[in-house]
């Protein structure tokens, strides 16, 4: 069983101490790099679009079908990541690169300012300093626990009743593990964990039901990762349908049990050649090439045929690596194991908070129950309808892509106009077969000229409605 260590006092000055060295230097990105990264990005923006229907997609059959068939686009992903995983890693273990300024260092200790220095790189961005406060430890909890040399520390929370957010600082004694870099150029780390609220009904809650798995954040340097986790709380008890609030004090424990990222180097097991042979031969059987070129000129019939040998080779492997369908498992991530028990008091805090109750909703079920504006988010509380999607336009018609799922819409205000918002609520195979590619084509800008994605949305939604949040 593991052991669980308080930190002394004097632990936080020597980390600290090692990130003020590495704040206190200068290291200019090159502008090829940063070249580079824009012309990379500006490729994968048109396929952003994607994102929604891949992460809300069930069916394996397909969903094999468009790996099997994407081979190229995902070696090209893969060489694009890696490739810039290198200058990632390099500029993120340089953190100076973000904070050169001496005025930063002198921000020390980091550690009890994790959102001050991350808050506007984080996916739900802006300004926490006087949102977030230390996080106040009970009689029994510890902010900061070491586990077989990994210690993780709990620095900030800050808390609305659309979301808790708390930053943390992972320390390894040993050079975390290189990882995967995500198109946001952030390196992939992920936390399981439970959490538990002493004024909800339940003991326990699996933090993947609410939670963002991933700590959004960057590395400080070789063995030192800072970022933000994020609960929805609004959106987690507004889909169990429990008429929960989040109260304006209330008690807190957390036990992350693992900490894991997607590793740089790839040490899956290659498909075996006897299956890949097995499969090449069943396809010359059925008189099928094994070209990208001959699969383009496929009957559906012979599609259906080379899915399902495609389906049976995976099978087979899968039957031989079983835990290469577990997540996260040894070849595809690094793993550390816990738990880091937390317990500590919160305080919610409704600074610059506005809820507009709407209750306008109509007899399909199609419409908003009201709509909460936070210093960094804009939440929908809407009935629950997998059949529907619903879009978020900022005051200047801008689309505000965010988590969209459930029965709430969160997105993020960072970068919009958010005195006023326009929701819309489409057919959802209407909105991802044909109308959101209108607004991710490469060709938006000229198109929009004759119809802007607004006023596509006005003739083809089933629901608009227009939020002033600004009076």
């Amino acid at each position: 069983m593991n052991k669980q260590i308080a930190n002394s006092q004097s632990d936080h000055a020597q980390l600290d101490d090692t990130i003020k060295k590495i704040l206190d230097c200068t290291f200019p990105l090159p502008e090829s790099v940063q070249n580079a990264q824009k012309e990379a990005f500006a490729e994968i923006r048109t396929l952003v679009a994607e994102k929604e229907e891949k992460k809300l997609e069930n069916d394996t059959e397909i969903f094999m079908e468009k790996l099997h068939r994407q081979k190229n686009f995902q070696k090209a992903r893969k060489i694009f990541f890696r490739g810039f995983a290198g200058v990632g890693v390099a500029a993120a273990a340089l953190f100076c690169i973000y904070n050169s300024n001496p005025a930063v260092s002198a921000q020390i200790p980091l550690t009890e300012h994790i959102f001050e220095e991350l808050g506007g790189s984080l996916e739900f961005a802006g300004d926490y300093t006087s949102l977030a406060e230390p996080v106040k430890k009970s009689e029994t909890g510890i902010e900061t626990i070491a586990v077989n040399g990994n210690t993780l520390t709990l620095s900030e929370v800050y808390c609305n009743e659309a979301a808790l957010y708390l930053s943390l600082v992972l320390h390894s004694e040993e050079k975390l593990p290189e990882t995967y870099l995500d198109e946001n150029g952030k390196p992939i780390i992920e936390i399981e964990g439970l959490i538990d609220f002493d004024f909800d009904t339940e003991d326990t809650i699996n933090w993947y039901n609410g939670g963002d798995t991933h700590i959004d954040g960057k590395m400080i340097d070789d063995h030192t990762y800072a970022g933000v986790i994020r609960f929805e709380t609004g959106q987690y008890f507004a889909f169990k349908e429990m008429d929960t609030k989040v109260p304006e004090n209330f008690q807190l424990k957390l036990s992350i049990s693992r900490i894991f990222g997607t590793k740089l180097v790839d040490t899956r097991p290659e498909m075996p050649r006897e299956l890949k042979q097995k499969y090449e031969n069943a396809m010359r059987e059925q008189g099928l090439g094994l070209t990208d070129e001959d699969y383009e000129q496929f009957t559906e019939e012979q599609k259906e045929i080379e899915h399902q040998l495609f389906n049976d080779m995976w099978n087979a492997y899968y039957e031989i690596y079983p835990e290469r369908q577990q997540y996260p498992n040894q070849y595809d991530n690094w793993i550390m194991d816990g738990p880091w028990d937390f317990e500590f008091e919160v305080t919610r805090n409704d600074k610059d908070t506005i809820r507009k109750e709407i209750n306008d909703v109509d007899e399909q079920g199609l419409g908003i129950i009201s709509a909460t504006k936070t210093p960094v988010e804009i939440t929908l509380d809407m009935p629950q309808n997998s059949d529907y999607f619903a879009v978020i336009l900022d005051a200047n018609g801008t689309l505000m892509d965010g988590n969209t799922y459930g029965s709430q819409n969160t997105v993020s205000i960072s970068g919009y106009d958010t005195s006023k918002i326009h929701v819309y609520i489409c057919d959802y195979i209407e909105y991802m077969d044909e109308l959101k590619g209108y607004w991710w084509s490469s060709d938006y800008e000229e198109k929009a000229k004759e119809k802007t994605f607004k006023q596509l949305l006005d003739e083809r939604s089933l629901y608009h409605k227009e939020i002033l949040f600004d009076e």
